[in-house]
């Protein structure tokens, strides 16, 4: 299923709790999906880079060159929130209560090791924090944005053109 269409029904969120249709993010040439939590110290290490990365690509600018979906493993919407004020850019998230998010990490085969039966993921490809790059259409790019994001500006120039291959 198309990334589009996975995320096309959902009202995603910010930050600042503003509500996002899914449906819009068609247009956007580049996602990441980000699965992170609160809890984990290499995630609390990767989310300012990752920031850095998001905010300088997109320089503020209304239309996104990149977007993120933050794909929480946070134990409570509380946690989720407040790692989402206290360290986090102007990205999306799934609401914490939804399916969605679960999903996402069936689909790709990522969670925390310790929610991996409650999730019901049955092969893990990877653990948190994991960055996932897209396609808007959902196709893989690259699973390796956690370690590529540290070059900077270049991992998105890189991922761009794979993008557009």
């Amino acid at each position: 299923q198309e990334m589009a269409g996975l995320v096309a029904d959902v009202e995603l969120e910010r930050c600042d709790g503003s509500k996002v249709s899914g449906s819009s993010l068609k247009d956007c040439p580049l996602i990441a999906l980000y699965f992170s939590a609160h809890w984990c110290p290499p995630c609390q290490a990767f989310t300012p880079i990752l920031k850095d990365l998001y905010d300088g690509v997109n320089d503020g600018g209304a239309l996104k060159k990149m977007e993120v979906i933050f794909i929480s493993s946070d134990e409570s919407q509380e946690a989720m929130h407040s790692y989402m004020k206290e360290a986090h850019a102007d990205w999306l998230t799934v609401p914490f209560g939804h399916p969605l998010r679960n999903e996402m990490k069936r689909k790709y085969g990522i969670c925390a090791g310790k929610e991996q039966s409650e999730v019901g993921v049955t092969t893990r490809v990877n653990g948190i924090p994991s960055l996932l790059i897209c396609k808007p259409d959902g196709t893989q790019v690259s699973l390796e944005g956690v370690e590529e994001a540290q070059d900077g500006p270049p991992a998105y120039k890189k991922w761009l053109a794979a993008v557009s291959a």
